[in-house]
Order: structure tokens, then sequence, then C-alpha cells
């Protein structure tokens, strides 16, 4: 099979000829792989908010991955700025400071911008322009290129979140807060957001939805390690009205140019109670599956909800990627195979961007034992 027959198969809950598999690398590890695969060093990949960069085709193809990622641009607004360190503030207003550790660099959120905004002051905002072209220079023609010269699935990743974007612009604190005792406050700035993310959605999937195979919501993350952002009652009552509208939006102008398509959310720790209401709200696919966090036991996630969702992800990046023994990373990778893999409906990943504290060695091991294990039937004890 192809990787993009191969992807589909599983996404449609059927058996394809091994589990499909896939990461997303952050820079520092990118550079070490690529140095470890032998491959020449090419331009340098754009770098995303969390440092995570595009694998070229022929790294991905090298390492078996099955997917290719695909985002636009980030446009400019009257808050846009770049800084000599390193540090940017971007088109919501954001500040993002580069922060450099002994494993590289990340960037950090600082000053969140609608800290101390009154209700008012919403409308007074300069929000960013969902129809700057920008966003899509050079979409169409970075996947139709990927579509003609390989035969890998293409993840795209369009519009960014509606909840965790309110988090950066309000900050943390005063967010959760919000949502508690001011919701008209907090149902108006998801609000505002709302309608650009729409915006910028509706205008990439006329560029190049065509091309696409799954298309993934924004990162929207509503777990902690041990425990949900909020409880079930707030989630329906406040935030979920504001991810249906979108995620329904998003969804049908996908399925227009793609029928056959996925929709794919992002949401980390421990998600549990919000599964049921997720299906509801038309996603597919739930990614990353935190196996380390509470609640989020493979057996039980697959029993309960692998009928209706597929998964992706599910390989430990807080202790098994970088701290584990070899025979720790098979273990692992032979667990999320037989809970998650059997029937189909499961895309074998990393938990998250891979970060730098993640060994190439790690990495390459990872791609043998997919392919030794997670050919179908699959058949572990």
């Amino acid at each position: 099979m192809t990787s993009r027959e191969r992807v589909m198969a599983a996404l449609n809950h059927r058996e394809p000829d091994r589990v499909p598999f896939d990461m997303v690398l952050t820079i520092g590890v990118y550079e070490d792989l690529r140095k470890a695969l032998g491959l020449n060093a090419a331009k340098p990949p754009r770098v995303g908010h969390w440092t995570d960069v595009q694998m070229p085709v022929e790294m991905i193809e090298k390492l078996g991955v099955d997917v290719y990622y695909v985002s636009p641009k980030s446009a400019k607004s009257a808050h846009s700025e770049r800084f000599k360190d390193g540090s940017f503030r971007d088109e919501w207003g954001c500040f993002w400071k580069k922060v450099f550790t002994s494993q590289g660099y990340y960037f950090e959120l600082e000053n969140p911008p609608l800290k101390d905004a009154s209700i008012e002051d919403l409308d007074d905002y300069i929000w960013p322009d969902p129809n700057d072209p920008v966003r899509y220079e050079g979409l169409y023609e970075e996947m139709k290129n990927v579509r003609d010269n390989s035969d890998l699935a293409i993840i795209a990743k369009f519009a960014g979140a509606v909840f965790e974007l309110a988090t950066y612009m309000r900050g943390h604190e005063q967010w959760y807060a919000d949502i508690l005792i001011d919701p008209e406050f907090a149902n108006k700035l998801m609000s505002k957001i709302s309608a650009i993310q729409m915006g910028i959605n509706e205008n990439c999937m006329r560029e190049a939805g065509k091309f696409v195979d799954i298309f993934r919501f924004s990162g929207e993350d509503l777990g902690m390690q041990d425990r949900p952002l909020m409880s079930i009652n707030t989630f329906r009552n406040v935030v979920k009205p504001h991810l249906k509208q979108l995620w329904s939006h998003g969804k049908n102008l996908f399925l227009q140019q793609n029928p056959n398509g996925k929709v794919m959310l992002h949401s980390c720790g421990n998600v549990y109670q919000y599964i049921g209401d997720l299906i509801e709200c038309g996603i597919d696919v739930l990614n990353p599956i935190q196996p380390r966090a509470a609640g989020m036991d493979l057996f039980r996630l697959k029993k309960e909800f692998g009928d209706k969702l597929c998964f992706h992800g599910a390989i430990d990046i807080q202790h098994v990627l970088p701290f584990g023994t070899d025979e720790e990373i098979e273990e692992a990778i032979k667990t999320a195979l037989k809970s998650l893999g059997v029937g189909g409906g499961y895309i074998i990943a990393p938990a998250h961007n891979v970060q730098s504290d993640v060994s190439a060695k790690t990495l390459i091991l990872m791609s043998e034992l997919v392919k030794k294990y997670g050919t179908y039937p699959i058949n572990l004890t």
C-alpha cells in the first residue's frame, strides 16, 4: 500500500498492511536526525511557535513516516514585530520570548496583550485580517508538489485555536477566572477569535483544500497531567459552543473538497471526560494520547471509543523516548500497537512534538520497531 492508502484505510477503521507511522520534530532533533540519516543540509526549515519544523519529503520517506504536514504562513498586523534576540510579537499581539536552554531554545509567552482589557476594549482591539493573502502564498504549490511527487498523506492545519489562544491573550490565571465569573467577556473574546479563524479556514481551504487528507484543528489543550482543566459542565456551557461552531464550519468546508477526509484535534493531558463531547462535535481523530496522563489508559480508550474515534500518538515523550532503554521503547511500542492498533483506527507517533532530549538513534529505532511489530494482523502478547 502507499502511505496515503495506508493512512486512510486506518482512519476508516480498516486494517492496512501496517499501522501508519508519524512524528513531528523540533529544530534541534531535526538537525541531529538529518545528520544521522546521511541527508544533505537543505534550506533552513520554517520554525513554528513550538520550534516545530516541517521535515522534507526525503527525510520523511527515509524514516518510513507516512504523512506530510502543511500550514500557512502567519500574516502581519499592527502588532507584528521581530526582535534581535529572536523573540517576536505575533499578529494577535502575543509576545513570545526566545529562551535558551541546554537542549536548545523555545518560545515563552510574556505579557498577555488583553490581560487588563474590559469587554468594551475587545471592540477597539486591532484584530488580525483573515483575508490577508500573505497567509496562503505558496500553499497551493507546496501541496500540489507533495501530491504529485510523493504518495504521502497530507495533514493540514490552517487556522489556530480559540480557547487556547484566548488563554495566551488573557493570561492563564485571568482567563480561567473569566470563564467562571465573567462568561460574558469569555464568550465575546472567543467569538471574536472564532470569527477570524473561520475566515482563515475558508481562504486556505478554497486555495488548497483539495489536496488535504486530514484537516487538523489547532491545539486546544483541555487537560493537565493529573486532571482536566475544567469541569465538564463549564466546558459544555462556556467553551464547547465556540469550539463546535469552529469545528463544524471547518469540517463542512473540508468535506466539500474531500468527502472522504477526516478531521483531527490536538488536545494534551487528561482529556478523558471530554472525549464523548469531542466525538459529538465531529472529531474523527484525537491526538496526542498522552499515555502518562491520568485517565488515558490506552486499552480503555480503544474499548470505549475505538468504534467512533481514531487515535494518533500514544508513545510517551516524557520518559520513554528521552530516557528509556531500548527495551522500554520496544515495550511501549508493542503496548500501543496491541491496545490501539487492532482493527485499524490508529496512527502510531510520539505523544507530542519530539524534543531535543530525544536522540536520533532512538527515532530510528522507533521506525524500525514500528515496521517490525506493526504489520497486520497484529499478534503481540
